[in-house]
């Protein structure tokens, strides 16, 4: 393989070995790694992801007899299908990488039960994840501060060749890891390495990307048109108790389409479509209320459920129904409660979906 910007070899350009003519290729594969002749690393990220979705699919047929946690779950993708993910990050885990999140993503929204049209950030904030780049980061400084710290002169060599290419103005290994610690605003790290205490400062690094990316998760949700409610009930990243509460998945499944409007409502079916209709006009049509359909209006409003609604929420929260006691009954941390939240969903969807029918 011929390292090279782009266009073909010259005519005269050929390879011998034991005065036998070799085939120059495009791509190849070294230790796992697929190498590109332009030095780009795409063919190796679409190796890695279908290598991750098979080993995803795995996870998940030899986990199905099993009432594994979503914690657990959660533990065994990071063991299983993560390492596959971020193996040899050190040296091309560079770049956010989509389609290797897309994969995570996949496995998120394939254990919550929701649709894959569902809104990234409420997965993440739900399930208490982050992204994978923030791995794959902390694994390229790890090897950073052991390539500087090294005594071996070849490593040492062809370091300082990186460094100095890179005053240059060239863009290399070295380049992209004086960009990461800069864009977290670690420029020192750089110029002064070893006055660095390494595992203080890995952690002090890990806390800020996580920080970064829980400022950008805020903004999302707020600025989200989907989430209006998980935006009054969800503050912060983190695992949500209903996931070990509810006695069965399919609970959880209805209570997490509830909260991240995964559902088959009038406020989120009116969306989509050629027919698109305007929020105030998603009314509800199997009540005369009038009112917009919406995850208030479907719980504790509509007079078509309210036998079910009687026989499993508490008068409490439907009399004199608010906002505030809906987002007070999907934050609660009463098992008794949230299983029958879940019960309720379950029969008005079904009473819904005869109405309708």
């Amino acid at each position: 393989m011929v390292f090279r910007k782009g266009g073909r070899l010259r005519q005269n350009e050929y390879w011998l070995y034991n005065w036998i003519n070799i085939d120059v290729v495009d791509d190849f594969n070294y230790l796992g790694i697929v190498f590109n002749y332009n030095g780009s690393f795409n063919r190796n990220q679409q190796l890695i992801m279908g290598k991750a979705l098979k080993a995803m699919n795995i996870l998940f047929y030899n986990t199905k007899e099993f009432d594994l946690s979503y914690k657990t779950m959660c533990q065994l993708f990071d063991s299983f299908v993560s390492s596959i993910m971020n193996y040899a990050s050190e040296v091309c885990g560079f770049y956010k990488m989509k389609d290797i999140e897309r994969v995570h993503m996949k496995f998120c929204k394939r254990l919550l039960g929701v649709k894959l049209s569902t809104c990234n950030a409420g997965v993440y904030g739900d399930l208490g994840r982050y992204p994978l780049f923030i791995c794959r980061y902390m694994k390229i400084l790890k090897y950073w501060f052991k390539i500087i710290s090294s005594n071996n002169c070849i490593i040492k060599a062809n370091y300082d060749s990186l460094v100095c290419n890179l005053e240059k103005g060239h863009v290399n290994w070295a380049s992209r890891v004086k960009h990461l610690l800069c864009e977290y605003g670690f420029a020192y790290v750089w110029e002064r390495p070893h006055n660095v205490c390494v595992k203080s400062f890995l952690i002090t690094f890990k806390q800020k990307m996580v920080d970064v990316f829980h400022q950008s998760w805020i903004s999302e949700i707020e600025r989200s048109q989907v989430l209006t409610l998980y935006k009054e009930i969800k503050v912060s990243i983190s695992y949500e108790p209903y996931l070990y509460l509810c006695h069965k998945r399919s609970y959880v499944k209805l209570l997490t389409q509830l909260r991240l409007s995964a559902h088959s409502i009038c406020i989120q079916t009116g969306r989509y479509g050629r027919n698109r209709v305007e929020r105030q006009n998603r009314l509800c049509n199997i009540c005369d209320s009038g009112d917009v359909e919406d995850e208030f209006h479907f719980i504790l409003k509509c007079k078509r459920y309210m036998i079910v609604r009687k026989r499993y929420i508490n008068e409490f929260y439907y009399k004199r129904a608010s906002m505030f006691k809906l987002c007070q009954l999907f934050k609660s941390t009463d098992k008794y409660v949230l299983n029958n939240l879940a019960c309720y969903i379950k029969c008005a969807m079904k009473i819904r979906s005869n109405l309708i029918n």
